[in-house]
């Protein structure tokens, strides 16, 4: 009985907070309908035809041969400058060019095939998950930002944060696990085709969901007249796609680029079961967000230094006709390098991230 009170006491905020959302949606059905609205658009328009074929490809890379003749070509490199065996290139480079979460569920799929060692696939979780070429730089920056040149920065800036990280995830390797490589031959042609496809459709499903779950949440925010400031913040930090819409124009370009390397609530969720398949613990995956972020934003800023002509996307926010100053110093720099400290002491002696 002892033990049922204390459950009950644990989950009922929890239920209330459900019930609260049920009843509030039942009261105004117009907001969550928005918002499964909106989330139906930004699927159609940018999110499936963005991420799907990037997750049949991936899948379809990973099960066929090109996986061996690309790992063979390019994985002594990611040996090199990460410490993961070649198999780890994969990952790597569909990270950076698929976009979130398509470089953790590659991440997955080979620790499931043995490919990557555990310490592996935790460290390459956290490097991995990134905003692709085709959401950087025709969603953000050509058709939110109407600024082509704020799209390359951003996705610049996606590229170097990912490496940066990645370097310094090399320290937490484990030299014994290094050399594994398992081989595992590779299937049919055509029975990888058709395995792929299903699997990229059983992940757009997933992804799918998730958006549409947080556009809803997105759109009754704006009904409770929070401010300005903490409806832009509560929307960029649940859903990355809505997100940049809602602060394109609004926000300076350095805090757009943190709002994609952080990518949201939903993209949590949504790389969530591949977390669980390599037993990576989500508070290591969170501060490794909170990192990316920050990162982000300080190369952004730096590199819109370079290239003035997209100085132009970088505005100041202003609330109640008061200037909100969201320059990045000196003292950016150094909290970076201690958040850097902070993100490697949390390892334990053995140089373990879970």
């Amino acid at each position: 009985m002892k033990t049922y009170n204390k459950t009950l006491i644990k989950d009922l905020p929890k239920v209330l907070c459900i019930l609260g959302l049920l009843i509030f949606i039942m009261i105004h059905p117009e907001a969550a309908t928005n918002g499964i609205k909106n989330g139906i658009s930004l699927l159609l328009t940018i999110i499936i035809p963005s991420l799907f074929p990037f997750l049949v490809l991936s899948s379809f890379i990973a099960s066929s041969k090109s996986f061996y003749i690309l790992s063979g070509i390019f994985g002594p490199l990611t040996t090199r400058i990460f410490k993961i065996n070649k198999n780890g290139f994969i990952p790597i480079l569909m990270g950076l060019t698929g976009g979130y979460p398509i470089g953790a569920k590659v991440t997955a799929d080979l620790y499931k095939a043995n490919r990557l060692t555990k310490n592996e696939a935790e460290r390459l979780m956290l490097f991995t998950v990134n905003s692709g070429p085709a959401f950087a730089l025709t969603a953000v920056g050509t058709n939110m930002l109407s600024n082509t040149l704020a799209g390359v920065i951003l996705y610049i800036s996606t590229i170097l944060t990912s490496l940066t990280i990645g370097f310094l995830c090399r320290f937490l390797s484990d030299k014994k696990e290094l050399e594994t490589n398992n081989t595992v031959t590779p299937e049919k042609t055509e029975n990888v085709f058709i395995n792929s496809v299903a699997s990229g459709a059983n992940a757009i499903i997933n992804i799918s969901a998730w958006v549409l779950t947080f556009s809803c949440l997105s759109e009754i925010i704006f009904t409770f007249n929070f401010g300005e400031k903490t409806s832009l913040f509560l929307n960029a930090i649940m859903e990355v796609s809505n997100g940049c819409k809602v602060c394109s124009g609004t926000v300076s370009l350095p805090l757009i680029s943190a709002i994609l390397g952080f990518g949201s609530f939903s993209v949590i969720c949504q790389v969530s079961p591949y977390l669980k398949a390599c037993n990576v613990k989500m508070k290591h995956f969170f501060v490794s967000r909170i990192l990316n972020a920050s990162l982000s934003a300080f190369f952004t800023f730096n590199l819109l230094k370079f290239f003035p002509e997209a100085v132009n996307t970088s505005v100041v926010l202003h609330v109640n006709n008061q200037p909100l100053n969201l320059s990045y110093t000196v003292n950016s720099s150094v909290i970076l390098l201690i958040m850097c400290l902070i993100f490697i002491l949390q390892v334990d002696n053995r140089k373990k991230i879970c």
